[in-house]
């Protein structure tokens, strides 16, 4: 069982919001599985993908770098190369300035890892 609380933080003058996810049994990792499969099937086709279905990437990120043993400066560092802006609807970089994930392993274990942008806005291109 994972429980994972993850806080966005978007532009200094918006609220941040958190989302629960609970991982109790290997149906939980299925569900998951696919939606990320349908989410990459979308990139695929050069489709942009929108808030949520972001932060599921970054979820599904940490989780598969979590039960590789990764240390968390690594997972923080490589983050920032899961997404880039043109795979992503206007918005979502700067809606996720700040990622927060409070984690509790099975064994209670307690994790805290941030990602701060990690996803560019430099790469906007405003007009032809």
């Amino acid at each position: 069982m994972i429980d994972v609380a993850v806080t966005i933080q978007g532009e200094p003058d918006t609220v941040p919001f958190t989302r629960i996810f609970r991982f109790y049994n290997k149906a939980d990792y299925i569900i998951l599985s696919k939606l990320i499969k349908s989410i990459n099937d979308k990139l695929s086709k050069d489709m942009r993908i929108n808030l949520n279905e972001t932060l599921y990437i970054y979820l599904n990120y940490i989780i598969k770098e979590l039960r590789l043993h990764r240390k968390t400066n690594e997972m923080i560092t490589n983050a920032s190369m899961l997404l880039t802006p043109d795979q992503v609807m206007i918005g979502v970089p700067e809606s996720l300035r700040k990622i927060s994930f409070n984690i509790l392993m099975p064994n209670s274990q307690r994790l805290k890892i941030t990602i701060k942008e990690p996803i560019s806005t430099s790469g906007y291109i405003l007009a032809p």
